[in-house]
């Protein structure tokens, strides 16, 4: 379906991230996939209840897709993540369908294609329900593995061949994503060989459909890094690794997967933390991620201008035109808008999608001579 020079990011589906996805330019959305993950039915702290049911949570997700993507690709849907707050325990919707059912259904009667999205470990009726979704459609699956599976490939090789058989779909139709989720600069060359060691034992590479290695360098929180009105930097080990391996000579050269510029972790924070978000930009670089930090104490967004007037004057600015982000930014350090805080998420993520695509297009992907790398020791 894919090769190496196309970009996986892993897309929580919020309205923010829905919108940068919308802004895209067509040429983009033709080089990406997004694996989408649907996020937890919202929760009131007041009250201690969530404020919907699952059937209102997910009730306009295929118009939704639609809107905001608006392209005969296919995407990848996740739906396990909608109990990342363990509270939430309504395993169906109430006409009986599973919720991957619900949402594969919801956005292919749209018009769109999805691809569920599901792992070796899941229970039974999540997987039943990615069974019902691969018959009714024939789009296939994705698997996607996580790193401490990779401690022992012969054990993963049987559990995707169960999960194959009982899904009835062949490696030819799936598409697996090696999922590393957040992983520390400082262990760059470390994640480095673990990859290769995955890629040189992983069984049957080529027969796979696409596969893809996905993780992020962006923590938690900034908030010990990078003090309030300042800047500051968080190199791109994800990239550099991905970079590292467009030149190793490996028998299949992966696909690139990230997770924008947020943290692979749910957050679930109460109102009262949420008005203490301070403004901020991420805005994502060659080789790292340059964060500024501002603040809201009285006075709303108004520091954001500073924040776009120091991007817009720098070297590492991609220029207005080359992105919907980047011309959000350029406008605020000319007098245009301030924004929310969604707002900046809208342009910081649909810069990075951007930036991503394009350089994925130009990335030189030719092989290294001499023989394929050999099993590296890992530290």
């Amino acid at each position: 379906m894919f090769s190496s020079d196309h970009y996986v990011p892993v897309i929580k589906w919020k309205r923010g991230e829905r919108t940068a996805l919308e802004h895209l330019t067509p040429t983009i959305k033709n080089r990406i996939t997004p694996l989408i993950e649907i996020q937890p039915v919202p929760y009131n702290h007041k009250t201690e209840n969530f404020t919907k049911t699952i059937d209102e949570h997910l009730a306009n997700i295929g118009k939704d897709l639609s809107n905001c993507w608006n392209s005969t690709a296919p995407v990848f849907v996740d739906s396990i993540t909608i109990y990342d707050n363990i509270d939430f325990e309504d395993d169906y919707l109430s006409n009986g369908l599973h919720p991957l059912e619900f949402i594969i259904e919801s956005i292919e009667n749209e018009g769109n294609q999805a691809i569920p999205v599901t792992g070796t470990a899941r229970d039974a009726s999540y997987q039943s329900a990615v069974y019902n979704s691969v018959q009714k459609f024939q789009r296939g699956i994705c698997i996607r593995i996580h790193e401490e599976q990779l401690d022992d490939i012969t054990q993963l090789e049987s559990d995707i061949d169960d999960l194959l058989s009982f899904a009835k779909v062949d490696k030819g139709q799936t598409d697996i994503v090696i999922d590393f989720e957040q992983i520390t600069p400082a262990k760059e060359q470390a994640v480095y060989s673990q990859i290769i060691n995955a890629l040189i034992q992983f069984p049957d590479i080529n027969s796979w459909r696409t596969l893809t290695i996905c993780a992020t360098s962006i923590p938690k929180t900034f908030s010990t890094t990078i003090k309030k009105f300042s800047s500051g930097t968080v190199p791109r080990a994800e990239w550099n690794i991905f970079n590292k391996l467009m030149k190793a000579n490996l028998l299949r050269k992966p696909s690139f997967g990230d997770y924008t510029i947020t943290n692979p972790d749910f957050v679930n924070l109460p109102p009262w933390l949420l008005n203490k978000i301070i403004s901020s930009l991420k805005y994502t670089c060659d080789h790292e991620y340059w964060v500024h930090r501002g603040d809201l104490t009285g006075n709303g967004f108004s520091c954001m201008r500073n924040i776009c007037n120091s991007v817009v004057s720098d070297p590492r600015f991609s220029g207005q035109n080359f992105s919907y982000g980047d011309s959000f930014i350029y406008a605020c350090a000319n007098g245009g808008a301030t924004g929310n805080l969604e707002s900046w998420v809208v342009a910081g993520i649909n810069h990075h999608l951007t930036k991503v695509a394009s350089d994925l297009s130009s990335l030189s992907l030719s092989s290294s001579t001499g023989s394929p790398p050999t099993l590296a020791p890992q530290a």
